[in-house]
């Protein structure tokens, strides 16, 4: 009995603490730029922050989704339209839509929204997105409470649904490695803090991509073979067959249940906003392989087309794209192919948009 008041002063005194610090903004400010949370972070500051004169056209995707609004920009005059965007390396769809909810709260801030997909058919891939555990480190500090039934019981296993609701619940858990390196380090941590505050915009829109090239790497299709320069890292050799190579993932229909849930979340938070969504497929990397998934004319994204205010780019726009000397690894284009993309996708969303009145 005599322990009890004590032990409710605890569980109070803890539930403040766990509160005013990590369910506010508080350390929100103070988080590593360069790790996952902190990287998102600053990517949705950076765009809620940027000054929104005129029409805006809004990016998302992972980091694949290489639209450089440094080139996009120089078309303004012609287009009408200035571009943002917050495409995060490693970001799934699953968290695109709470990024578009914390950076769209109204769903009418922008004219158009602009998603990168893999592909147009919903394949299925090595990974199963709706067990992907890191969706939870990349948008804790955009979950509330009232997200945790529907977070935590889209993923299928239980044992990260139940960390999934934990998490939420008691935040500070998801942000332990991140604030034990706070403690550790925690004048170096303050000044990286600010200097992220101060230049991380221009460090995204300035971002000039590799030099790096896959030319000099040969695919034989017949005897599924690579060959590679003898200085080629063995590493990317290994992703590179790994990729074109090994067969492709049995279709079990586990892709396209979650996009259709996650992609239709984020159509119906502008089903009746006057924002367009433009769906594009990205390059598909320097070689394509002759054995694509099959068409599906039921994906979640040829569902929604039919809606007036969704539009596909031509799954082939890109193409002129896959090409060995514009592609710096086995997925991502590099600088030049990077500034290839953004004017061609300047342009078609200039010509779906037409000029803003």
């Amino acid at each position: 009995m005599r322990a009890a008041p004590v032990l409710l002063a605890s569980v109070i005194a803890f539930a403040a603490i766990e509160g005013t610090v990590f369910h506010t903004g508080l350390y929100l400010w103070i988080l590593d730029p360069n790790a996952s949370t902190g990287s998102l972070e600053t990517i949705l500051r950076n765009e809620r922050e940027r000054p929104k004169n005129g029409a805006q056209v809004l990016g998302v995707g992972d980091s694949r989704m290489l639209l450089q609004p440094r080139i996009a920009n120089q078309r303004t005059p012609e287009t009408g339209d200035t571009f943002g965007s917050i495409a995060t390396p490693g970001a799934s769809p699953r968290s695109w839509y709470y990024l578009l909810r914390s950076t769209d709260p109204t769903a009418h801030l922008y004219r158009a929204i602009v998603v990168a997909v893999e592909s147009y058919d919903d394949a299925d891939t090595l990974e199963n997105e709706a067990d992907r555990a890191e969706d939870l480190t990349y948008v804790i500090a955009r979950l509330r409470l009232t997200d945790l039934w529907e977070f935590s019981r889209s993923y299928e296993d239980p044992g990260l649904q139940w960390k999934a609701a934990r998490g939420i619940l008691f935040k500070g858990l998801v942000y332990k490695r991140d604030f034990e390196d706070l403690l550790l380090h925690p004048h170096s941590r303050v000044l990286l803090a600010k200097r992220a505050h101060r230049d991380s915009f221009w460090w995204y829109y300035n971002f000039v991509g590799s030099p790096d090239t896959l030319s000099g790497i040969h695919v034989d299709w017949k005897t599924k073979t690579l060959t590679a320069p003898p200085n080629t890292d063995p590493e990317l050799v290994q992703r590179l067959k790994s990729r074109l190579l090994l067969p492709l993932p049995a279709e079990t229909g586990g892709q396209n249940r979650y996009l259709k849930y996650w992609l239709g979340k984020m159509y119906d938070r502008y089903r009746d906003s006057p924002t367009r969504l433009i769906f594009l497929r990205l390059p598909r990397g320097g070689w394509v392989r002759p054995d694509q998934p099959p068409y599906n004319p039921h994906s979640s994204v040829r569902e929604m087309a039919a809606h007036p205010n969704v539009t596909l780019i031509d799954e082939h726009f890109f193409d002129s794209l896959e090409r060995p000397e514009l592609f710096s690894d086995e997925l991502h284009l590099n600088g030049p192919g990077m500034d290839l993309f953004s004017r061609m996708l300047t342009q078609e969303v200039a010509r779906i948009l037409g000029r803003p009145r």
